[in-house]
């Protein structure tokens, strides 16, 4: 049979009907079929099928544990396939796709990591951003951080709606890993703390530098107050030492106004790279991570948990009252053409307030006594008014040792008080007047006073004379004491 086929054939090919001119009968050869745009999408590499069989030997097993093996074996895959289907899902994993949805994105995965970082489903963009966190596709923990923290740089100008989950998975990141403090400096809750830090150790910081972080963490911002436009160096020093004066209360006790001012430290429990699709194959029995003294973390039989400074929101509203009441009593204690309302702060920190910008101001005035620059060319006037003055409290003394306070003459004064200065503090402490007393001398009461304060300083080590109502007054604390030794 098959020698009678050859022979047909043979016959054909020498007949007037095979090829040519007057043929009428064409002979075909094999040639392979192309397969249709529908076939082709429809072809499924094989890989995708080895992936499916890992889901389905490990179907009793936890989630994450089955997109971490499945993302090993995924590890170098590489596809070219353009997907303009739709896919959305929170907590996004291989199994929850198609076949055309995978092949959508390890196409896209693998433009990313040619560097070419294109707008696409959110939830392919979650998956990629899983697989980084559980080090799939990278080296080391380091390696996978940079490229973590490179892709959230760029993708969340292109969908927002990553940014704040990202930016808490980092800092996961760097702590589960136990990677270098250092990378958290970008980290907010850090920076705060940071900042607080610097206050408890405000003996080290200029005044600048603690206005600065009190003002970063108040409600109220004396930055953008009028009165601090005018007066900036006299509201930071004045704040420094309101602050100075409260910072000795607050280290000997976490009650009282400091846990207000900064909160108080909690511990909570922690739960790792939360709603991210993360497996926990780390094996650590204990295990502490330090970010700051007020900041860390510790894992301990199976579980986390986060030791940090609990604040109550962003801004603190009882550091923004103490800032408004400075601002407060010092544009009152100024005059300062602009007023502000009184806030909310209790009587015993206004006296506080009040207290500290008295002794500013009487500062200012010593410095600025002490600053005077003498000029030589009238020094022969000087000393000649000098000799005038003398002479005058020579015979004003010899005329008080005849009258009726000769008495003063044996007085007791471990200060070294002059006459001028005991009478004075006689005024002030039994309601006489002074002003004759000081016209008569040509004497300004701020440098008599300032005098006085640094002759009692060291009997009493603090400031006796103050201003209230623009009036000198002698301290409530002090004033039995002074009393025994200006005796009425």
């Amino acid at each position: 049979m098959a020698d009678i086929q050859k022979q047909i054939l043979s016959g054909l090919k020498d007949s007037k009907f095979a090829s040519g001119k007057n043929s009428s009968l064409n002979l075909y050869q094999d040639e392979p079929i192309r397969p249709s745009p529908a076939q082709t999408a429809a072809f499924t590499p094989r890989k995708y099928r080895g992936m499916r069989n890992i889901a389905y030997g490990m179907r009793f097993t936890p989630e994450a544990e089955i997109f971490y093996a499945q993302g090993k074996f995924m590890e170098d895959f590489e596809d070219d396939f353009v997907y303009r289907g739709e896919f959305s899902k929170y907590f996004s994993t291989y199994q929850s796709m198609n076949d055309a949805q995978l092949r959508g994105y390890f196409s896209w995965r693998s433009q990313v990591r040619r560097g070419l970082v294109e707008k696409t489903l959110l939830s392919f963009a979650f998956v990629y951003i899983y697989e980084l966190l559980n080090q799939i596709g990278v080296n080391s923990p380091d390696e996978g951080y940079h490229r973590l923290k490179d892709f959230w740089l760029t993708y969340r100008d292109m969908d927002a709606k990553i940014n704040g989950y990202v930016k808490l998975w980092l800092q996961d990141y760097v702590v589960y890993n136990n990677l270098d403090k250092s990378l958290l400096n970008d980290c907010s809750r850090a920076h705060a703390d940071s900042g607080i830090l610097s206050l408890f150790n405000y003996k080290s910081h200029s005044a600048q530098e603690v206005f600065v972080q009190l003002n970063s963490l108040s409600s109220y911002n004396l930055q953008k107050s009028k009165f601090f436009k005018h007066y900036p160096d006299d509201v930071e020093n004045v704040v420094y030492r309101v602050f100075s004066t409260l910072s000795d209360n607050f280290r000997q006790s976490r009650r009282g106004f400091g846990p207000k001012l900064f909160g108080r430290i909690c511990i909570t429990p922690y739960h790792m790279f939360q709603s991210a699709v993360f497996y926990h194959r780390a094996t650590r029995k204990k295990f502490s991570y330090e970010i700051n003294d007020l900041y860390r973390y510790r894992y301990q039989n199976g579980r986390w948990s986060c030791e940090r400074l609990f604040c109550y929101g962003s801004k603190n509203t009882q550091i923004g009252e103490l800032l408004r009441a400075i601002d407060f009593l010092m544009r009152r204690k100024y005059n300062f053409k602009s007023r502000l309302t009184a806030g909310k702060l209790p009587e015993l920190f206004q006296d506080i307030i009040k207290q500290e910008i008295d002794g500013h101001m009487a500062g200012k005035r010593l410095a600025a006594a002490a600053a005077i620059e003498v000029d030589v060319s009238r020094l022969q006037d000087i000393r000649k008014a000098a000799l005038n003055i003398q002479n005058r409290l020579t015979v004003e003394e010899t005329e008080a040792m005849n009258g009726p306070a000769a008495a003063q003459a044996d007085r007791e004064d471990p200060a070294g008080l002059n006459d001028l200065q005991y009478q004075f503090l006689h005024c002030l402490l039994y309601g006489g007047e002074y002003d004759d007393l000081l016209r008569a001398r040509g004497l300004l009461p701020s440098v008599l006073i300032d005098a006085i304060n640094e002759n009692l300083l060291a009997v009493f080590d603090d400031t006796v004379i103050i201003y209230e109502n623009d009036r000198p007054a002698v301290l409530a604390d002090y004033e039995d004491a002074l009393k025994k030794m200006v005796t009425q």
